[in-house]
């Protein structure tokens, strides 16, 4: 962010060691503003020129005059920036540096689910064999005799 400064170009000095002719005199007075304003940090960007009304004379008649100006610039340092100014330019700061991840490829799809085991135990092996049964906690037993009883507990 910039702060601008506009300032009106000066006329020629009267006077100047060695500078005879008006174009000398302009341009010794134009360094000597250019480099007084370079010390405070403003830097040249552009002169212009803005047409203003003035009035003049007795009868305070109106004239265009155009009035040249000379443009510095300097860039703000955060720390004469006001508070929105600020959050405003760090939220710059930090898209600029942010770095985007690389885009994750898609998921493969999820496999065909298997069958159910009362499916499996529809279908039947064409040579005559059991198909292969997936363990479900949901079979009943069908071996009750090995089970172990259950009683009361000894207390011995």
């Amino acid at each position: 962010m910039f702060e601008y400064k506009l300032l009106p170009v000066p006329a020629p000095s009267k006077k100047a060691k060695g500078r005879k002719l008006l174009p000398e005199r302009m341009g010794h007075a134009l360094t000597e503003l250019m480099n007084a304003e370079a010390k405070e940090g403003w830097a040249f960007s552009g002169q212009e020129s803005f047409p203003v009304e003035e009035k003049s004379g007795l009868m305070g008649k109106e004239t265009l005059v155009n009035c040249r100006y000379m443009v510095f610039r300097r860039e703000i340092t955060l720390e004469a920036m006001p508070l929105d100014q600020k959050l405003e330019k760090l939220r710059e700061r930090k898209s600029e540096t942010i770095i985007q991840a690389a885009p994750t490829p898609a998921p493969a799809p999820f496999p065909e689910p298997m069958p159910s085991p009362q499916v499996m135990a529809e279908t039947s092996v064409g040579n005559g064999e059991e198909p292969t049964r997936i363990f479900s906690p949901f079979d009943e037993p069908t071996d009750v005799s090995s089970a172990p009883t259950l009683g009361p507990a000894d207390k011995s």
